[in-house]
């Protein structure tokens, strides 16, 4: 089963989020003390322990069935019992390796590990064994694949082939979801299969992970290291994993004191203020799977190991709440998808676990069929709660709220409504988790909609957008060019943690907020320029406005022109102003540049894999030494 706190289909485990990214303060890379290996083996059950219960209990499962539509998932399951399973096709596979084309071969593994889930819950629901073929059948099948990875993730074959076998985001989830399958049906299956099932976790999954903390080579190395979600996802699906399936005590011990130690790396990730560079959509599927390994080790350790045993931990969860700009819409900053809001389930288990003290958030929601850490009895879970999450009384989100250590301020209206105006500001550096070089972004929302601003990230990837040699120069989504941002001297900003931006100015009131941040360094291409600051001024007075000027200057003279990128329609009206029109709101944009200037507005379509956006350049006419560009945004 993949235990997502909201049940994720494999194909959305496509993501790749390992991309290059400069970190500066992992945890020792170690193998794990003994002594603490078996500190914790006193810890564990003396039998392997999942979430739920096998089918014997039938009280629990019963509880369980009348929380979801069993007699649908019995039907679907039905379906699959009078099918035959997708073959494998090694052509699909292969697709991504000769064009980076994702699709058909993540569809055919898809395809295949779907019809796992169905098939085991109907079978713990109805107690009969006439699911029991069909599902031994679909095990064998599914363990034989030659690659547990992604295609995407096997550039070379290695896989394939059987070089090697890499643990990754998919491998490290079908191990979990292998493992709980194992555990609910317990005896229900032959035990040749459970033994085959079981061998090829470990060759596939288990010893490449123990191996690469001897070698300290491969790519597991790389996600026990990583700060960003690989580390988490990995970390809970192959430590779920050996607490379903592994009879050795002390080898299940290992597994937890890795996770126990590498997942600090997870949180590392996160500045000191809780800010999550991913954005709000890897939140949903990292710090998701972070929850999902703390409750598996809380739930194994009886609560005597609990990684939420860290006061930064209630800040990086606190991220899903006040990262929101108004009305439900959140910035689509870096690879994050826009109109993605935060997974409630996540807020409501950190609520409870954490004692956040938010309102409305008492009791989960029910989304997928196959939730086994929510269908079944949990550390968050209070008798009172009904299953149905509660809308009422949601926090009251604060006027503002500014991640100092990340440079991103989110402004808010005092009164949120349909007219309201709310905005993220950004700041900080182009060397980030899932980067896009857009030192100086912002997202503009009028009531529920987002107007302007950040186009976020593709909806569907291809190999290419992974290689830095490409990604910002063939794609411009992740280029500035595609953001919001000035565009000096026909060049776009330049990768690293240096190009980044130095905050000069905060000055918030009540009122008006104002935000001034050095740009500089995220042009150290163009020789030439001397100065490039952003002003943000946004006044909450009426439906509120927001002021963006880029000031600039040159050792001699450089072209300058600033940005505006939206999904909406534009046109000038008869005020010589910008008109952006969504779907239900509009705002105005007055320009304004130096007297000894003019401007033109440079049209551009851009798609690269998401929904197209359109790009409008501001750009100056004539080459000056200094100067500025001022766009003023208000709501009509």
């Amino acid at each position: 089963m993949i235990q997502r706190l909201r049940k994720t289909p494999v194909l959305l485990l496509l993501v790749w989020s390992f991309i290059t990214t400069t970190v500066s303060a992992q945890v020792p890379f170690r193998e794990i003390d003994e002594t603490r290996i078996r500190e914790i083996e006193k810890m564990l059950p003396e039998k392997p322990l999942a979430y739920g219960c096998s089918y014997k209990n039938r009280e629990a499962w019963n509880k369980a069935k009348s929380k979801v539509n069993s007699d649908s998932l019995i039907k679907n399951a039905e379906v699959i019992l009078s099918s035959e399973m997708p073959a494998w096709d090694d052509s699909l596979y292969l697709i991504f390796s000769k064009n980076g084309e994702r699709t058909q071969g993540q569809m055919m593994i898809a395809n295949r590990i779907n019809r796992l889930y169905p098939l085991v819950w109907a079978e713990c629901f109805e107690n009969q064994g006439r699911f029991i073929p069909k599902i031994e059948e679909t095990l064998k099948e599914l363990i034989s694949h030659r690659s547990w990875v992604l295609p995407a993730h096997d550039r070379n074959l290695d896989n394939f082939f059987g070089r090697k076998h890499e643990v990754e985001l998919l491998a490290a989830n079908f191990a979990q979801t292998l493992g709980q399958s194992l555990f609910f049906l317990d005896d229900k299956l032959d035990k040749k299969v459970r033994k085959a099932v079981v061998d090829s976790m470990f060759i596939r999954v288990f010893n490449p992970v123990l191996d690469a903390l001897k070698t300290k080579e491969g790519r597991c190395y790389g996600w026990l290291n990583s700060l960003a979600n690989w580390n988490a996802v990995c970390l809970s699906g192959v430590n779920a994993a050996a607490l379903s399936v592994l009879n050795d005590k002390h080898l299940r011990a290992r597994f937890v004191a890795i996770a126990e130690y590498y997942s600090q790396n997870y949180i590392l990730g996160y500045t000191d203020d809780g800010y999550c560079s991913e954005g709000i959509g890897y939140f949903n599927y990292g710090f998701g799977n972070f929850v999902e390994l703390r409750e598996s080790i809380f739930q194994n350790t009886n609560g005597k190991l609990d990684l939420f045993d860290d006061e930064k931990v209630k800040r990086m969860a606190m991220y899903g709440i006040t990262f929101e700009i108004i009305n439900g819409v959140y910035p689509a900053f870096a690879d994050c998808h826009p109109g993605t809001v935060v997974d409630n389930n996540i807020i409501w288990y950190c609520n409870q676990n954490l004692h956040l003290g938010l309102k409305g958030y008492d009791s989960p929601e029910i989304v997928g069929s196959y939730n086994s850490m929510v269908l079944f009895p949990n550390s968050a879970e209070t008798e009172s709660s009904p299953i149905k999450l509660s809308s009422e009384e949601k926090i009251n989100m604060p006027i503002r709220t500014y991640f100092d250590q990340a440079g991103v301020l989110i402004c808010r209206p005092l009164v949120q409504d349909a007219s309201s105006m709310g905005v993220a500001l950004k700041g900080g550096h182009n060397d980030e988790h899932h980067n896009h070089n857009d030192v100086g972004s912002f997202t503009l929302v009028v009531g529920n909609e987002t107007l302007v601003g950040d186009p976020g990230g593709p909806t569907v990837y291809n190999g290419n957008m992974f290689l830095s040699s490409k990604r910002y120069t063939k794609y411009k989504r992740f280029s500035s060019y595609g953001h919001p941002v000035p565009f000096v001297n026909g060049t776009a900003q330049s990768i690293g943690k240096e190009a980044k931006a130095e905050p000069l100015l905060t000055h918030f009131s009540d009122t008006r907020d104002e935000y001034l941040i050095n740009i500089r360094s995220a042009y150290p291409e163009v020789k030439d320029l001397v100065k490039l600051t952003r002003r943000y001024v946004y006044e909450r007075a009426g439906h509120g406005t927001l002021l963006i000027e880029d000031q600039f200057g040159f050792a001699t003279s450089g072209e300058m022109e600033s940005a505006i990128t939206f999904t909406g329609s534009w046109k000038l009206n008869e005020n010589n102003h910008l008109e952006i029109t969504g779907e239900k709101a509009k705002v105005e944009i007055g320009i304004n540049v130096p007297a000894n200037s003019s401007y033109s507005i440079i049209t551009a379509e851009i798609e690269d894999g998401g929904k197209k956006f359109t790009r409008l350049g501001i750009r100056l006419n004539e080459k000056q030494k200094d100067g500025f560009i001022r766009l003023l945004f208000k709501v009509i």
